[in-house]
């Protein structure tokens, strides 16, 4: 018995010594999240080729479109409104730290002041394009205190900064998820065993794999590139928590019963993982082959959620070892105040409805099925992949992501663009009316409001080519 207690000792030295160093080797979530999170298309894919053809024009490097916005609410703009913007604009090149490789203003030409005044004249939009040389943020804010105009409203918007603002939200609402789960796994494990000392080593323990395997899938990421996502820390902390609170509490009660028994704390504890334990393993390894199969995926939003089988691979060995340590040592008292008085908790609603289904299966197999009609009518099948959409609508790059919809055409805020690659130079009477063309045929299609190209600049013919 001595050697068995001491083996649980050396356990928990074990994971102790594990934990101090996970959270000493922790890189920076939160930016390594925004660096390598963005959901990534497989490299065949035209988007993916056409990313890879806009960084070679851009001499390989990656560069973000920013687009400044300026309104005056509900007024027009005055004449010296626009000669102050004028200037805001001209002034963007000075901005320290920000490597500016193009502006498209109002004032450049006819053609662009047709695509970027508002036809009600109450705002004006630049574009800026900059080199990726620093984090979409401290750029962001750069240029929101560079084009802050006096009298009027200015936002800086784009999708680099709506995806950028998307991180920060899904951050604040991850570490809000943890306190909610926290909360409410200790609410429930204090219903099912009446103790707080089962729930606070049920929270140590999934919190023990939590933080290592997170620091495991972080580290992964920086040095192997290891698949994440803006959602991978929260699949972790829904699962470990989940599972890990529904296996500990199959461990305690089974513990406790083997208690209620008469057994010694050793005793109880080998035979809970004798039988408890094998149960576990065996639920684990499935859960852990299910997210680890999401490899295979090609769609890196899928891939992210394999962190969550590097998560189960360290709660399996956490739930084996630390736990038997609580048990072996606190015994009894890990249910203190009311102990183990009525062996192993059973639920009396539960052991009804077990006892009523199985003797009437197909009536309740048709009760199930008739609960669940309302929900396929109910159910929201419209899907969305817009993050500018689940941002709250005060933040600034969403305002201004509005005023753009309001005013402009909604593609503004985030045009697609046409590549064309080609090994000779694209500069002939016959090439020119090609992209004419083509030009033409992208204007006829349905839900295109303008398109702009070489003929096109202004979303209008050269006079050559009409």
């Amino acid at each position: 018995m001595k050697k068995f207690r001491e083996h649980h000792i050396l356990a928990l030295i074990a994971w102790i010594v594990i934990v101090v160093a996970a959270l000493i080797m922790m890189p920076n979530v939160s930016q390594l999240t925004r660096d390598k999170g963005a959901i990534k298309l497989p490299n065949d894919v035209e988007s993916q080729i056409a990313t890879r053809i806009e960084k070679k024009a851009n001499d390989n490097k990656t560069v973000r479109t920013y687009i400044a916005v300026f309104n005056n609410g509900n007024q027009k703009l005055s004449a010296d409104q626009i000669k102050d913007i004028n200037t805001t604009i001209k002034d963007i090149h000075n901005v320290k730290g920000l490597s500016v490789r193009g502006i498209t203003a109002p004032s450049d030409n006819a053609e662009t002041k047709k695509q970027l005044v508002s036809k009600d004249g109450t705002t004006q939009m630049a574009m800026i394009t900059a080199k990726a040389n620093g984090r979409v943020a401290v750029q962001s804010k750069a240029l929101e205190k560079q084009v802050k105009t006096s009298g009027l409203k200015t936002y800086i918007t784009g999708s680099d900064v709506l995806n950028d603002d998307f991180s920060t939200i899904t951050e604040q609402g991850i570490q809000k998820t943890e306190i909610i789960a926290i909360v409410f796994i200790l609410i429930v494990l204090i219903i099912v065993f009446r103790s707080p000392i089962v729930p606070l080593a049920s929270l140590i323990t999934v919190g023990v794999a939590f933080i290592t395997s997170l620091s495991i899938v972080m580290n992964l990421a920086q040095s192997f590139d290891f698949p994440i996502s803006n959602f991978t820390q929260v699949f972790m902390v829904v699962v470990l928590f989940g599972i890990g609170t529904d296996y500990n509490i199959l461990l305690y009660n089974t513990f406790k019963g083997n208690l209620g028994e008469g057994r010694t704390p050793v005793e109880a504890t080998r035979r809970t993982l004798k039988y408890g334990g094998r149960t576990i393993l065996y639920s684990g390894l499935s859960v852990l082959i299910g997210f680890t199969v999401l490899a295979l995926a090609k769609f890196s939003f899928y891939q992210s959620a394999v962190g969550v089988a590097v998560g189960v691979a360290v709660l399996l060995p956490v739930l084996l070892t630390l736990n038997l340590f609580f048990m072996s040592t606190l015994g009894e008292r890990l249910f203190w105040p009311t102990g183990t008085k009525g062996r192993e908790s059973e639920s009396r609603l539960w052991h009804t409805l077990s006892k009523w289904g199985l003797a009437q299966p197909i009536i309740t197999i048709a009760v199930i099925v008739i609960a669940a009609i309302p929900f396929l009518f109910t159910m929201n099948q419209t899907l969305n992949f817009n993050n500018a959409d689940e941002l709250p609508e005060s933040i600034p790059s969403k305002v201004g992501y509005r005023l753009i919809q309001k005013h402009y055409s909604k593609g503004m805020t985030a045009p697609s663009t046409v590549y064309i690659e080609s090994k000779r130079t694209l500069n002939t009477q016959e090439d020119l009316a090609a992209v004419d063309d083509l030009t033409q045929y992208l204007q006829a299609e349905k839900g295109v409001k303008t398109v702009a190209s070489v003929t096109q600049p202004g979303a209008a013919r050269f006079p050559s080519f009409t």
